[in-house]
């Protein structure tokens, strides 16, 4: 029997996660990337929100270890502006970047 696939409720099947650092080492949440948008946990709380919220998506930095820091810019669904700043690794940030479309 083939197993089924993860999904959200509101934002689909579920493609992946992408740790998320406050340095090059320690994780402090995490990204998971779906199929219509994506799932931020950080600073202890749960965003979704569908690629067309996502307001902005930047590279700020290089960090050790093949990390990049990354500025993301987010608004929820009540309209409220959420800004983030974190490390994420190059190629999590390549595929991110590929999937949102900005």
């Amino acid at each position: 029997m083939a197993k089924k696939a993860q999904a959200d409720p509101a934002l689909g099947e579920i493609k992946g996660k992408m740790p998320i650092y406050k340095n090059g080492l320690d994780i402090s949440g995490e990204i998971i990337l779906c199929a219509e948008g994506i799932i931020i946990r950080a600073d202890g709380n749960t965003l979704r929100v569908p690629f067309r919220y996502v307001q902005m998506l930047e590279k700020s930095s290089e960090m050790p270890l093949g990390k990049v820091g990354v500025e993301l810019e987010v608004f929820d669904q009540m309209g409220d502006k959420h800004y983030f700043n974190f490390g994420l690794s190059d190629n999590h940030f390549n595929l991110l970047k590929k999937e949102i479309g900005k």
